[in-house]
């Protein structure tokens, strides 16, 4: 998932495959233009009558995506141990430098340590990558129930293996659900949220936008993670740690980040050898279980 180096024991640098690097500083002004529709814009509306709210956001103070690491000394022999801030396991690999040691791999429990370094002597410099997941986890879940609720009927505006943007691993057994603006994203099975994106207003089909949706990601207890994306700017009503149900509210949906419109972006991942991968998954509605396939009909009427 990621590549990160480091130059000294404290200077750590983070290099982003495809989430996003850092939260951004922004000021949005949001408005309801001549049409009633909701309109996003870093410029002040020019439309006479447009009451706009003016959205700020200013970047964290830590890479929200950046590990951590701790030393201690016992005696004489030193501990090296990498910190996991996330809410789901990782997988995590050391190469230290020039091949002075072996490289090390450990699994690091959500928001726990592991050492992986202990020694009298000097430890090399190094660098390091992980990828969310336990190694190896196993999908084992039979139906999951739509990740959207609303009172109308929608359409798969792209189904597994899709063309436009389905063809990596990573998001091969996605599925994206053309939605309004502002239709209430759930979870579509019970888990612990284990990282939240909630600040970009824009999109489009540029590669500019790849890393800048807004995100929400659950982590199941078989291993698996769920990702819902391109949500509304401000929207989502759930934080890093919490726990929720299958058809808890997440967010709304929107069409932040790489996106040619309002949709959900929703698939089931896992660690498979270090890489993340998609996994094929079922719906269960009133009709039963059936596989999602592109210009297929779904109904989540609340």
């Amino acid at each position: 998932m990621v590549l990160l180096a480091s130059r000294t024991l404290h200077c750590i640098f983070l290099l982003v495959l495809f989430l996003p690097l850092s939260i951004h500083s922004a000021t949005v002004y949001k408005y309801k233009d001549a049409n009633g529709r909701w309109q996003f814009t870093d410029k002040p509306p020019k439309e006479q009558r447009a009451q706009a709210q003016v959205l700020e956001f200013k970047p964290e103070a830590k890479d929200p995506l950046a590990l951590q690491f701790q030393y201690e000394t016992v005696g004489k022999v030193l501990h090296a141990y990498v910190v996991n801030p996330f809410h789901l396991p990782i997988e995590a690999k050391i190469f230290f430098k020039n091949n002075a040691l072996p490289e090390v791999t450990v699994t690091i429990p959500a928001n726990g340590r592991t050492v992986f370094y202990r020694n009298e002597q000097k430890m090399p410099r190094f660098r390091y990558r992980y990828t969310w997941g336990e190694p190896n986890s196993r999908h084992n879940f039979g139906g999951y129930r739509l990740p959207v609720s609303s009172f109308s009927q929608h359409h798969i505006s792209q189904g597994f293996n899709g063309r436009f943007s389905h063809t990596k691993p990573s998001s091969r057994h996605a599925v994206d659900i053309a939605l309004p603006i502002g239709t209430d994203i759930v979870a579509a099975r019970a888990g612990v949220v284990a990282f939240v994106r909630d600040d970009y207003a824009f999109g489009g089909a540029k590669k500019y936008f790849l890393d800048k949706a807004n995100v929400v990601y659950v982590l199941h207890d078989d291993g698996t993670y769920a990702l819902y994306a391109h949500l509304l700017m401000g929207s989502v009503v759930v934080k890093a740690g919490q726990s929720v149900k299958a058809g808890d509210v997440l967010g709304l949906s929107g069409t932040s980040g790489f996106s040619t419109g309002p949709h959900l972006h929703f698939v089931i991942r896992k660690n498979s050898n270090f890489k993340t991968i998609s996994v094929p998954f079922k719906f269960i509605d009133e009709r039963g279980l059936f596989t999602p396939e592109r210009k297929q009909k779904i109904c989540p009427c609340r």
